[in-house]
């Protein structure tokens, strides 16, 4: 059996040590963090929870764009299990919207929301707004240009060289 008796002046120390202790890791882990995340960590830090069509629309609304809700379309695809040089593309245009990437959804189940753009500014053509939600977090997000069916990254004002090959 182990008994330890303790002072208040002792015990007053082991508390301080304790504190410095915990605040020390604290920093260390915050320090690590500022100067070694990734790009996931850094699109993991807006919020890029998607419950309803509401949320949904305001993270679009903050790229530039507004949507006609009352368009709303959902349907389930499947994320390639493999990429292809066309679909490491496309990947790279859903990278350039919030640094988020499909990579670690190959051969996963997402559901593919479409949203109509009422605000786009291109003559002669209309956009959809297209984001793919994996249990309430959005993991990719992109416009198509129609009637093309050109992707690219979803921010307003992005220039529109870039197409899909």
């Amino acid at each position: 059996m182990f008994v330890l008796t303790l002072n208040r002046k002792r015990s007053g120390k082991i508390i301080a040590a304790l504190l410095a202790g915990i605040f020390v890791i604290g920093v260390g882990a915050g320090v690590k963090n500022f100067f070694f995340e990734d790009a996931e960590t850094r699109a993991s830090m807006t919020n890029l929870d998607m419950t309803s069509t509401q949320d949904m629309a305001a993270y679009i609304a903050q790229k530039g764009y507004t949507v006609d809700l009352q368009s709303a379309r959902v349907n389930e695809v499947r994320i390639p299990k493999t990429f292809d040089a066309e679909f490491e593309n496309f990947n790279r245009k859903i990278m350039q919207t919030d640094n988020l990437s499909l990579e670690k959804y190959k051969n996963d189940k997402v559901n593919k929301w479409t949203f109509d753009i009422i605000d786009y500014e291109v003559k002669d053509k209309s956009a959809v707004a297209v984001l793919l939600v994996k249990k309430d977090k959005l993991i990719g997000a992109y416009l198509l240009q129609m009637p093309e069916g050109t992707a690219y990254p979803l921010v307003k004002n992005q220039p529109r060289t870039d197409e899909l090959e």
